[in-house]
């Protein structure tokens, strides 16, 4: 197992660097995350052109077929920079479309995704606390000319901007979840979709309500071929593992730039005439930040290789799972080590940390918190509960 970065990937995270850094300040960012739109349209369309939209697609339908490890060198980036907008998401759902559909549902909605024309994201977000697929759902009802779809899901990420909604729905009333779980493509337009802007902590994922109040589809809606649909356990499971590991990325691209922002900080305030870095206290806190950061690096790597390579002698479930809850831990530890050592000024709006803060926070509750994270854990490293011991 080697995971080092190639000479194409080191490249790739550069380019993001610069890119980033270049048309996306903060200033920039500060201004989508209060926008309505999020992500500037010029923007989308720049981050189309390098071909990040379609980066784990296949090039025939446009995409730059990256793999898990180079496309995960652009989230850090991602969230190093705080990028607004659905970009992850919008990747989700076209990995789902790629994964489930068919060879003309691929070359009919992928290209159009991949070229940035229109905007996608994924309804995978459950509620009641339940994050999996027995949490809140979507029910689709067979129809002679196609489906009705029903249900409603409290926030969804991305759904503010998207033109396409990608909905994982339970088919009919099997007593097997996984066996009745289907994909369908549901434009935002169509009679029966309500959608709900949120007013949430972080302005940059642009998260929505959405309702599916008897939205009528035709049968070529859901994705796979008629007579042989998609595995949608599978489906879930493939995109879930790869959501997990990219919300880990964008939290390890955060966590490393606050470590950096709070070494700098101690280099340069001083106290008692010297600089405050001086003191064992800070040290402690920028060594706990740093080790904390490249544990999660270390987590990240192996989870996008195991991605990469399904051959691996790993869990794919496990790998995931592992850098999620690692990055959920490492993030909150490192904005509480910087804010500490920034001191008051730390907590102000005009600062930078108050941003990663919320992304910390946001990226710590998306798709699952951390007991669902742990739960996941045990779960595939084959743990089970010891009886109880009765007197």
């Amino acid at each position: 197992m080697d995971l080092t970065y190639s000479e194409e990937q080191v490249s790739i995270q550069r380019q993001a660097r610069r890119f980033f850094e270049r048309e996306c300040p903060l200033d920039e960012v500060r201004r989508a995350w209060a926008s309505e739109t999020g992500l500037p349209e010029p923007l989308w369309r720049r981050m189309a052109e390098l071909g990040w939209l379609g980066a784990l697609l296949p090039e025939a339908v446009g995409g730059g077929e990256l793999g898990v490890t180079a496309f995960s060198r652009i989230v850090e980036e991602h969230g190093r920079g705080l990028l607004p907008g659905a970009f992850l998401f919008h990747v989700l759902a076209a990995e789902a479309i790629r994964v489930a559909g068919s060879a003309p549902q691929q070359q009919a909605l992928l290209p159009p995704l991949a070229r940035g024309e229109s905007r996608a994201t994924l309804a995978r977000c459950m509620e009641g606390g339940r994050f999996d697929r027995s949490g809140g759902r979507f029910y689709a009802d067979e129809q002679p000319a196609g489906y009705l779809l029903f249900g409603e899901k409290l926030a969804v990420p991305g759904l503010a901007q998207a033109g396409q909604i990608v909905v994982a729905a339970v088919l009919g009333l099997p007593k097997d979840l996984d066996a009745g779980l289907a994909f369908f493509v549901v434009p935002r337009t169509a009679q029966g979709v309500v959608v709900t802007p949120l007013r949430t902590l972080e302005g940059g994922m642009k998260a929505a309500s959405l309702r599916l109040d008897g939205v009528r589809v035709p049968a070529t809606a859901r994705l796979g071929a008629a007579d042989r649909p998609a595995n949608g356990a599978a489906v879930l499971a493939r995109v879930s593992q790869l959501a997990d590991v990219a919300l880990a990325c964008d939290a390890l691209g955060g966590a490393a730039r606050v470590t950096e922002l709070t070494v700098e900080h101690a280099k340069l305030r001083t106290a008692f005439g010297q600089p405050i870095g001086a003191y064992q206290a800070i040290k402690h806190k920028c060594a706990d930040m740093l080790f904390a950061t490249e544990n999660l690096r270390a987590l990240v790597d192996w989870a996008a290789w195991v991605l990469d390579a399904p051959n691996a002698d790993a869990s794919p479930a496990l790998a995931s799972a592992m850098a999620r809850a690692t990055a959920i831990e490492c993030y909150d530890l490192v904005i509480r080590h910087g804010t500490q050592a920034h001191g008051a000024i730390a907590v102000t709006e005009e600062h930078v940390l108050p941003l990663y803060a919320k992304r910390s926070k946001t990226l710590a509750l998306a798709f699952g918190g951390l007991a669902y994270y742990q739960e996941q854990i045990l779960r595939e490293s084959g743990y089970t509960t010891p009886p109880v011991r009765r007197a």
